[in-house]
């Protein structure tokens, strides 16, 4: 069953939280993708807006958000090696779906991507557009 919350929900003290997003246009053969990575007090440390050529279902599309979520590893970088030390820790993952009512962040950056067709990482300093949404997803 869809965990359907209405707001998204910290991670607990110390953990990081990844959310995920995939749109397709399968009429146009592309898929577009967003990510976010947050600590426990909602604070930002990376974003990611892309898209891809591609026909895929929509759980393989997700399941590719989350593998070029987690290359955005190997992007060089003080900020980025700081991400990639925090990644590493995570011993116990776990995922489950969430609705797009606490997914906004990402769904918004999965339909940037198809507007714009543009690709994209932010880390620590998001646009003022995103910002906006991740603080109505923490009110």
């Amino acid at each position: 069953m869809a965990n359907c919350d209405k707001k998204w929900k910290a991670p607990a003290m110390g953990q990081l939280k990844l959310n995920v997003d995939a749109a397709i246009k399968s009429s146009l053969g592309f898929i577009s993708i967003g990510a976010v990575v947050r600590d426990c007090h909602g604070v930002v440390l990376g974003a990611l807006s892309s898209t891809f050529a591609g026909h895929l279902s929509p759980s393989s599309a997700e399941c590719v958000a989350v593998h070029e979520r987690i290359k955005f590893k190997a992007l060089e970088g003080p900020m980025v090696r700081d991400i990639s030390r925090l990644l590493d820790r995570l011993r116990n993952a776990s995922y489950r779906f969430t609705c797009c009512s606490c997914n906004a962040a990402t769904h918004n950056l999965a339909q940037f991507a198809f507007l714009n067709n543009i690709s994209q990482c932010w880390f620590y300093s998001i646009p003022d557009w995103l910002t906006t949404i991740i603080l109505d997803d923490l009110t």
